[in-house]
């Protein structure tokens, strides 16, 4: 007989608030699309799923699914994949449910992100969710292992920004108009505008 894990969090609740379709694929002038891959909470589906099929199924199912399998097999296999990860780094179940899924950007404007300090995870509202978005800079593998490990590893030892600037190969370029790392950018951010 197959055991279930349950995840016990508010999940029909989330589900409606995520107020997606239930469908992955669409019609669009007699083609067939196909979702293939979601990121809102980039590494979280990767960090925390270690079974390709079940890293495949995550990703193809819409975000008001994450959290109420609906007797979906393959669902709860994702469920049971994940939680077995929380389970061997120490990590609290439910409290990485309640900041990662369902796996939708949350962004909170009155929650202040200044210069220079991450957005992602800095400011949680009170069930742990991350609510000031992210920003670009944001080192996401590193929040992910500290709430995916209970704070038993914090770091990918692999900086967003290199400290040396000796390496070319490690951190990214300055965004628009910075002078230096995490210092204030331009809009776009991402290129000159044009």
């Amino acid at each position: 007989m197959r055991t279930r894990t349950s995840i016990p969090i508010v999940a029909l609740a989330l589900a409606a608030a995520a107020g997606c379709s239930s469908g992955s694929s669409g019609n669009g002038g007699g083609r067939r699309f196909v979702q293939v891959e979601r990121l809102a909470m980039p590494a979280v589906n990767e960090g925390l799923v270690t079974q390709n099929t079940n890293l495949n199924n995550f990703n193809a199912i819409t975000p008001n699914l994450d959290l109420n399998p609906n007797g979906d097999d393959a669902i709860q296999d994702v469920f049971d994949d994940a939680v077995a990860t929380i389970n061997a780094f120490g990590g609290d179940v439910n409290a990485i449910v309640a900041g990662f899924l369902p796996d939708v950007m949350r962004i909170d404007t009155t929650v202040a992100s200044p210069v220079g300090q991450q957005a992602f995870a800095s400011a949680a509202n009170v069930d742990g969710r991350p609510t000031a978005g992210r920003k670009l800079e944001d080192d996401v593998m590193d929040v992910v292992l500290t709430v995916a490990t209970n704070g038993g590893v914090t770091t990918d030892n692999v900086p967003y920004v290199d400290p040396n600037n000796g390496n070319p190969a490690l951190g990214h370029d300055l965004l628009e108009g910075q002078i230096a790392p995490n210092g204030a950018a331009d809009f776009p951010f991402l290129a000159a505008p044009n």
